[in-house]
């Protein structure tokens, strides 16, 4: 027989859906509750991969694919063909989410992602920019019927149920018991697990003999009737530093037990608060104070993690999925890609070829040259002549900046969608098929943007960048205090979006130096609605060329840029840490903290705080005073506005003027002013 310990449910041909459950050996003990509570209503198969050919073979014959943990398996079985036809299922428990696995993941291609807690949840979509659309967190279920409850009592039995290694907390379980004997050398501590790092075995057996614990810490190995085991158990002890749920703390609580939990990551968004400790006293006292309810445990855990409510929920889900039509596009709308050009005739054609060579076709190509001199233009007519879908704009006169070009593209866009670019970019082959994709699929969503690999002057990806789908509130209180844009303004527009609200790309205080950024402000201001697929498929080139080496044009600009979200955004917005309804003299109150913010700008930025790594090396602190100048003019404004509203704060605008006039003097002696 060969490796189908692959258990396979409901073999008879029927109208049911099919589920094919993936999984390594001895990694499927959280999986049999699952599948037996599904096989009524779907065929099930649960195959232990030995080799990578099963999930290609398996898939062909599942409706839904399952893989139960996030590593190997969903990481090739994501990237097959296949997985594009396919509802993809990702479970993801606590290991995974602290290794690399969820970022060698196609994660475009995962239907849905199903953690087992909201702690590990927020961290993995936080820190691998997962769609947070697509995650749900469904707890592990615990079938009361496997489970015998009695109603105990205080005793002097302890139990530790699972695997002993460093996420479990190995030597705080030592030391706590250690506490506890200590107030009553009755209890005994009773571990049923298995070591899975010889270095604890040594450390607990040196710190039990150490202790004098050879008699009351009792190693009893793996248990196979784990009911049968924890039966004469008064409680359960935890020690772990992080777990998804510790659904052996559960099992027992069904039992009765009264469980001692560790405040691990997330423990006291789980279980109540009066069952978590945070000291080795805290834990001592709660075994040791007599308060015990049997009835309270059981409740606790059947009203929140029954086996058969978090079945139903996976229904839901089941359902949901199969309502859903997962198909290729159908129609490809005409995509007008703009790329905008200056003196970019060292990468010019990589871009353009890596449009020409996508694998959506309905494309259309703008070339707006901006009075290159390098040569550019000769390039670009040849591509006018030799490509019916390439048609150029040039320049007579340098606008300055890619706002002109980007105004054109918008203008004269005749597709659906629309993106520009700088040349010095370049898309992966599949993009703008994905970008579409998403947008077809979302009719909602005004745009669509993904990570971005950093690439050399070489083409070689050197590292990536890794974003988030944040509110709009976010995404203006984050430009304010950073200067910095959230959203790479780079990928794929609804050109409607611009033509129902009848807007185009601006340019504000002459700042086209990160027009970008501000323009994703404008965007915000009429309700734009964004999204992210995942994995990396722009690729943004550092070289000595960027203009975003230029620290007097960031400064200048990033003065543009928190004027703008002042003038146009409400201060409970970019200033949300103030309770400002608390405050009178409301208006005063938002002068002195406008004019607070740019004296700290200045001290950030010459303190070398807000300056980016790959620019501090090119310049001094007598510069960056001269280029803080423009942080002092605008602050002066709000003091001087701010002293002639009355008393309320008028002593603190008092003090921050006279910090500004020490800063005057030093760049007076610089010659600035």
């Amino acid at each position: 027989m060969e490796n189908i310990s692959n258990i396979k449910f409901n073999s008879k041909k029927t109208d049911k859906k099919n589920i094919v459950f993936f999984v390594k050996q001895g990694l499927d003990s959280f999986l049999e509750d699952i599948i037996m509570g599904l096989s009524s209503e779907y065929e099930t198969k649960k195959i232990i991969v030995t080799d990578f050919k099963q999930i290609d073979e398996e898939m062909k014959w599942a409706d839904i694919c399952w893989f139960e943990w996030c590593d190997e398996l969903i990481s090739y079985g994501s990237k097959l063909n296949i997985a594009k036809e396919k509802k993809i299922i990702c479970r993801i428990h606590s290991y995974e989410a602290f290794t690399d696995y969820p970022a060698n993941v196609a994660w475009e291609d995962v239907d849905k992602i199903i953690f087992v807690a909201e702690h590990i949840k927020n961290f993995v979509i936080e820190n691998f920019s997962i769609d947070e659309e697509k995650a749900i967190v469904i707890s592990n279920g615990i079938d009361e019927e496997k489970w015998t409850f009695t109603e105990r009592r205080p005793g002097f039995n302890i139990a530790y149920v699972g695997y002993i290694n460093y996420k479990k907390g190995p030597m705080l379980l030592v030391h706590a018991f250690k506490s506890i004997y200590d107030r009553n050398n009755q209890y005994k501590l009773f571990i049923a697990g298995k070591f899975q790092d010889q270095r604890d075995v040594l450390y607990f057996n040196q710190m039990i003999k150490e202790f004098g614990l050879e008699d009351n810490i009792i190693y009893e190995g793996w248990q196979n009737n784990l009911d049968k085991w924890l039966e004469d158990k008064n409680y359960i002890l935890c020690t772990s530093i992080l777990e998804s749920q510790n659904t052996s703390v559960m099992q027992a609580m069904v039992k009765g037990i009264k469980p001692i939990i560790h405040n691990f990551v997330g423990a006291r968004n789980i279980y109540p608060k009066s069952l978590v400790w945070n000291t080795i006293n805290e834990a001592a006292h709660m075994i040791t104070d007599n308060e015990y309810n049997s009835k309270e445990y059981c409740s606790f855990v059947l009203n929140g993690f029954e086996l058969h409510h978090q079945i139903e929920k996976l229904k839901s889900v089941f359902t949901n999925l199969l309502q859903t039509k997962k198909t290729a596009m159908i129609e490809q709308p005409l995509v007008t890609i703009g790329i905008t050009n200056y003196n970019g005739k060292q990468y010019l054609s990589k871009c353009v070829e890596s449009f020409i060579n996508q694998t959506y076709k309905n494309i259309e190509i703008l070339l707006i040259d901006d009075c290159s001199t390098d040569g550019s233009e000769e390039i670009i007519k040849d591509y006018e002549e030799k490509y019916k879908n390439i048609n150029a704009i040039y320049h007579s006169v340098n606008s300055g900046g890619a706002s002109k070009a980007i105004q054109e593209i918008i203008s004269d866009a005749k597709g659906k969608y629309f993106q520009w670019i700088a040349c010095d970019d370049f898309p992966e082959r599949d993009a703008i098929y994905k970008f579409v994709d998403y947008l077809e699929k979302n009719p909602s969503k005004d745009y669509v943007y993904s990570n971005f690999n950093i690439v050399n002057q070489d083409n070689i990806k050197i590292n990536q960048w890794k974003y988030q789908v944040c509110s709009q509130n976010k995404v203006v209180e984050h430009i304010f205090k950073s200067a910095s844009g959230v959203i790479p303004m780079n990928c794929l527009y609804r050109l409607s979006f611009f033509k129902d609200n009848k807007i185009n790309w601006i340019i504000y205080r002459d700042n086209d130096f990160s027009a970008d950024t501000l323009n994703s402000l404008q965007f915000i201001k009429y309700n734009w609605n964004y999204g992210k697929i995942d994995g990396a498929v722009i690729n943004y080139r550092i070289h000595s060329n960027n203009l975003s080496h230029n620290l007097q044009k960031r400064i200048d600009s990033a003065v543009s840029i928190f004027d703008y979200i002042i003038k146009n955004f409400k201060e409970e917005v970019y200033a949300s840490e103030i309770q400002w309804n608390q405050f009178e003299n409301r208006d005063q109150l938002k002068n002195y903290v406008i004019a607070q913010f740019y004296y700290d700008q200045i001290e950030n930025h010459v303190n070398m705080n807000a300056i980016p790594e790959y620019v501090k090396g090119n310049v001094t602190k007598e510069e960056l005073m001269k280029y803080c100048f423009v942080f002092a003019k605008e602050g002066m404004n709000y003091v001087d506005e701010g002293l002639e509203q009355g008393i309320t704060f008028s002593s603190e605008l008092i003090k921050l003027k006279e910090l500004y006039g020490k800063y005057m003097e030093k760049v007076k002696d610089l010659g600035v002013i």
